[in-house]
């Protein structure tokens, strides 16, 4: 490439020379590099891993993004197969949950302890998420925050213009989706594939039977509360939102759907709160132009999810890399500016939340309550509650309700749990 640019002009021999020169600054020598996979391509998303990009450059490391598009992270864990696969691993993974401990089964995962007890995360995590990030009593993994997935997000203007009052309970939501028709404007922004309906039924389905019933039905598996009289009252709810959403909304992105309600061409969204990143970055203020709640029912309580990355032995990564990209994303520092951008609240429990908004105040204090009074659930549509093929199987059966209306609730109760008892068998 630069034997063509030396043949052009002194003006553009001038610019090369400058831009090499450049080019040769910016390549200088660091103490190592560490390649992060992740899905992470929305614009908030992708800001909030420049920052960590940045504070590691402060340092002298050089963080290699490899961010894989596809919302939910699917296209990435097929990435990351087909690296282990070429020996091609990376230094650090977007892993969640369960998913983390079959990974470490593998033997392939990175020992962190050292750097977990020198910056005392036994004392700052939440148990509730701390337990995801070790194997067999050791850290693995790094938890960068806490997301709150049954939100339900709320244009306050289209509640005005539609004359609807904010909903309360489920009959008042009903009431408000359906004023908010009949004014001319899409009542829910959502399902344009799977993993969004799934979304939305993971909050739906906490706020209709209650945190037990959704430990039993997505965490123990247990096949009468997954075929039973609130799963079938949660799937005839989301059979509801599905009459009121965009028709033409296949294919489209959940930021995508962020915007409608931000522009005010859709009422409300269910969604976590990574959404609240898209709002911001709308020149919007979430809790004040856009209102939130969690999603309304005849219970309350906190379906939660924690992004982290799993570190991984043998890589392309240099250590010391790798241990500083694990201490750094745990720096009180680093967590306040990254859940700002990111939406979510600092998983570090000893971080102020001065300066943020009014949405992430209410999810702390709810966080607390819900960890205090045992409302808190790992969200199943977010890779916290079950391992890949179950949560495939409960995934098929949603989608498979979602698209064929004569599928009554009462049958696609009966087959999820017919198809998790398969998945659980063969997994």
């Amino acid at each position: 490439m630069n034997k063509r640019y030396i043949r052009r002009t002194g003006a553009t021999l001038g610019l090369c020379v400058i831009a090499i020169t450049c080019g040769t600054a910016n390549a200088a020598p660091t103490k190592g590099t560490v390649s992060v996979l992740n899905w992470w391509t929305s614009g908030s998303e992708a800001k909030s891993m420049n920052i960590l990009q940045q504070m590691l450059a402060d340092q002298g490391y050089k963080m290699i993004n490899d961010a894989v598009s596809g919302g939910g992270g699917g296209n990435a864990r097929t990435v990351l197969k087909s690296r282990i696969q070429s020996h091609n691993i990376p230094g650090a993974a977007q892993i969640k949950g369960p998913e983390i401990q079959q990974w470490c089964s593998t033997g392939l995962t990175m020992n962190i302890d050292s750097v977990a007890a020198k910056n005392n995360w036994d004392k700052v995590l939440p148990k509730a998420v701390s337990k995801y990030m070790k194997c067999d009593g050791h850290y693995v993994a790094v938890p960068f925050n806490i997301h709150r997935t049954n939100w339900l997000w709320i244009n306050k203007s289209v509640l005005d213009k539609a004359g609807a009052a904010m909903p309360t309970d489920w009959d008042s939501l009903v009431a408000a989706l359906k004023k908010i028709k009949q004014a001319g404007i899409t009542p829910i922004a959502g399902g344009g594939n799977t993993w969004q309906v799934a979304t939305e039924l993971d909050a739906i389905a906490l706020a209709a039977g209650g945190p037990d019933f959704y430990r039993k039905a997505f965490v123990d598996l247990d096949p009468g509360a997954l075929s039973g009289a609130d799963m079938v009252t949660s799937l005839k709810h989301l059979r509801t939102i599905q009459q009121y959403s965009d028709p033409n909304a296949q294919g489209l992105s959940w930021n995508h759907d962020t915007g409608e309600v931000v522009q005010g061409r859709a009422g409300m969204q269910i969604m976590g709160d990574w959404a609240k990143g898209e709002i911001t970055n709308a020149n919007a203020t979430p809790g004040k132009e856009i209102a939130c709640i969690a999603f309304p029912g005849a219970h309350t309580g906190y379906s939660y999810q924690s992004d982290s990355f799993e570190m991984f032995a043998q890589s392309n990564s240099d250590q010391n890399a790798q241990y500083a990209f694990a201490r750094t994303a745990l720096s009180p520092k680093f967590q306040r500016k990254f859940n700002k951008a990111k939406g979510s609240i600092p998983v570090r429990q000893d971080v102020s939340l001065k300066g943020f908004d009014a949405c992430a105040h209410k999810a702390k204090k709810e966080f607390t309550a819900a960890e205090k009074n045992n409302a808190l659930v790992p969200t199943f549509s977010q890779d916290m509650a079950e391992k890949g093929a179950v949560k495939g199987a409960i995934f098929d059966v949603i989608a498979k309700f979602y698209n064929d209306q004569n599928m009554s609730a009462e049958d696609a109760a009966q087959e999820m749990a017919h198809q998790v008892q398969q998945a659980e068998a063969m997994s």
